[in-house]
């Protein structure tokens, strides 16, 4: 009798393991992404003459080298406790992307639903990474060069879209359309407010962000649009990349489609930015050795080339991609355009003569050895990058992604 009693009790055991088992998971999941690449940077105006050129093991040009951990568990009543923990990495030299992050690229806990949507705490996506219709998915979208942030800015995958201590909820799908809210409290979690006494000038140092969108997919048509509007005070570290005081919030908003005619696939977008470029501060320096982002004047005096020192700063963006199915992968094509008015005076804060229009030119060819591999070949050529007048680049290669 006890020994039936104990077979019981381990049978009842065991299938009481196979419930929680099932009712909650963990899944690894990562890229790894590399290949060779060949990129030149050059600017030979404004008595500058410098020249950059790389070539050699290239990663993460398709994608973002990551890995990462997900898991969901059953709550009961259809609601699910949730989170991601991802970092990013350097297949090259096997170190962390970001040595200060365990989990650079997403970080974050919350409960899901079906019938609700998703609440999630945490450094996680903005809102117009989500919306970002034409960034995503079947190769209508650039990379390196030609990605959509070279001309708007973090909406385009670039250092912004991540939103350290942000607080996002995404309603389920209604009827095709989703909306998205989200909400950064800055690089320490906490806005904070000081006080100078009746010192307007200096009477609040506050940083937050904001970013709502909405995304509306049905068929062969999808359509997204975004506003995001960030108070950065005087912040100097995370996401709020800014380098000098400002009261004028900046502000961005975009809106894009993209349709699939089956034979080829059209990606349309505009964005406009306001007293800033989110991710696009102090630019120059990212392809050329320009000390401390400095340009000189016909007097020899250094111009300190950077967005935000120009608090009135305005800019339209553009964005046109094709796609279309080719010898069994995707064969894409994409332009970037960005204007501005950094061609305003020098002494009103803009560039003058310095300044220009950005144009990015991209095409890449992406074929799938199966559904997790992906060799892809790409070249790029661009202008006026960062706004820099003459400021131009170029680039080709090839490699391989596999996901898992």
């Amino acid at each position: 009798m006890q020994k039936t009693l104990l077979a019981a009790a381990l049978l009842a055991g065991l299938a009481t393991a196979g419930v929680a088992q099932a009712e909650s998971s963990v899944t690894l999941y990562g890229i790894a992404d590399a290949g060779y690449g060949y990129s030149q940077y050059k600017l030979n105006d404004h008595n500058i003459n410098l020249k950059k050129t790389s070539s050699g093991l290239l990663g993460g040009s398709l994608a973002g080298n990551r890995f990462g951990l997900r898991g969901s568990e059953d709550l009961g009543n259809g609601l699910r406790a949730v989170f991601t923990l991802e970092q990013g990495f350097d297949i090259g030299s096997g170190a962390p992307a970001d040595d200060k992050r365990q989990f650079s690229r997403q970080a974050f806990v919350g409960v899901a639903s079906d019938s609700w949507g998703t609440f999630t705490m945490g450094r996680q996506y903005d809102a117009g990474v989500d919306a970002g219709i034409v960034e995503n998915g079947d190769g209508t979208n650039g990379f390196n060069l030609g990605d959509m942030d070279k001309a708007f800015g973090s909406t385009g995958m670039n250092g912004g879209t991540r939103i350290d201590n942000s607080f996002k909820y995404t309603t389920p799908n209604m009827a095709g359309f989703k909306a998205i809210f989200l909400y950064g409290t800055g690089g320490n979690g906490n806005t904070t407010i000081f006080r100078n006494g009746n010192d307007d000038a200096n009477d609040t140092n506050r940083g937050n962000h904001g970013s709502v969108g909405l995304v509306y997919a049905n068929g062969p048509l999808s359509v997204g649009a975004s506003y995001t509007r960030e108070n950065r005070g005087q912040t100097t570290t995370g996401d709020f990349n800014t380098t000098s005081f400002t009261k004028d919030a900046v502000t961005n908003w975009n809106i894009g489609a993209a349709y699939d005619f089956e034979v080829v696939k059209l990606s349309l977008a505009y964005g406009r930015d306001l007293h800033g470029k989110l991710g696009m501060g102090a630019y120059t320096g990212d392809y050329l050795p320009v000390n401390g982002n400095q340009h000189f004047d016909s007097d020899g005096n250094p111009i300190p080339l950077n967005i935000e020192n120009y608090s009135d700063f305005k800019s339209n963006n553009y964005h046109v991609g094709l796609s279309a199915p080719l010898a069994g992968g995707v064969l894409y094509a994409g332009w970037n355009r960005s204007t501005s008015n950094l061609d305003a005076a020098q002494a009103d804060g803009g560039w003058g003569d310095l300044a220009g229009n950005i144009n990015t030119y991209h095409v890449n060819y992406q074929y799938p050895l199966s559904k997790r591999t992906t060799v892809y070949v790409y070249g790029s050529y661009a202008q006026n990058l960062g706004y820099i007048d003459g400021l131009k680049g170029k680039e080709a290669g090839l490699g391989m992604l596999h996901a898992f």
